[in-house]
C-alpha cells in the first residue's frame, strides 16, 4: 500500500510540473506588441470638382532596411534598430503605398488605379523612393526626431515627368510612443501637403 501512494505522489507531481511547464509557454516577460495607426493627409480637398479627374498609378518602394513593419530608429552612429514592441499596420511600403493614395483620392483630383495594370498612354503614374522613415536618437537612446523623405517623379500626359522630391524632420517633444507616432503623423502630412503641391 506504501508502494503504490508513493507510485502516486510522485506521478502527481510530476504531472503537477509538467501542467506549470507548459503554462509557462502562455507567459512571457517581454511586452505586449502594439500596432500604430497613420492618416491620409486630408488637409486639401477639393471644394469643387475639377473638369476632369486624373487616373494615377501610385507605385510606392523604399531602401533597403526600411521594408518592414517595425517602427525604426537611426542613431547618431548609423545603427538602424527599432523600439520593441511597436509596429505598423503593415510593411512600409504597402503602409506608405495606401497612405499616398488615399491622399491623391481625397483631393478630389485623381482616381487611383492598380499600378500594373496601366499603361502610360491611358493615364498618369506617380513613382516614389522613400529614403528615410525612422526616428532619429542619440547614443543615449533619446529620441530626437522624425525624418520622412522621398525622391521620384510624375509622369502624366506626353511631357517630360516631373521630378519630386520630399522630405522633413519633425522634433518629438513626447518621447512616448504615442508622441513619437503623432511625430510621425505630422510628418508625414507635411511631405504629403508638399507632393500635393508639385504635382
Amino acid at each position: 500500500m506504501k508502494f503504490s501512494s508513493r507510485y502516486l505522489v510522485v506521478h502527481l507531481l510530476l504531472i503537477a510540473s509538467v501542467l506549470g511547464a507548459c503554462s509557462g509557454l502562455n507567459r512571457s516577460d517581454e511586452p505586449a506588441n502594439k500596432t500604430w495607426w497613420l492618416q491620409p493627409y486630408t488637409g486639401m480637398v477639393q471644394m469643387a470638382f475639377p473638369t476632369a479627374i486624373l487616373p494615377v498609378a501610385v507605385d510606392v518602394t523604399v531602401v533597403p532596411g526600411l521594408d518592414t513593419k517595425r517602427i525604426l530608429t537611426l542613431a547618431d552612429n548609423a545603427q538602424l534598430n527599432h523600439y520593441a514592441a511597436a509596429r505598423w499596420v503593415d510593411n512600409t511600403p504597402e503602409l506608405l503605398t495606401s497612405l499616398t493614395s488615399r491622399t491623391l483620392l481625397a483631393t478630389g483630383r485623381f482616381q487611383v488605379e492598380p499600378g500594373r495594370s496601366m499603361r502610360r498612354a491611358e493615364g498618369c503614374r506617380l513613382q516614389l523612393e522613400v529614403k528615410e522613415f525612422f526616428a532619429t536618437i542619440t547614443a543615449s537612446g533619446q529620441t530626437t526626431s522624425v525624418q520622412v523623405a522621398a525622391d521620384g517623379k510624375y509622369l502624366c500626359g506626353p511631357g517630360s515627368p516631373i521630378a519630386i522630391t520630399l522630405g522633413t524632420a519633425v522634433p518629438v517633444a513626447d518621447e512616448s510612443m504615442t508622441g513619437i507616432v503623432a511625430a510621425f503623423q505630422q510628418a508625414l502630412d507635411e511631405v504629403m501637403e508638399d507632393l500635393l503641391n508639385q504635382l
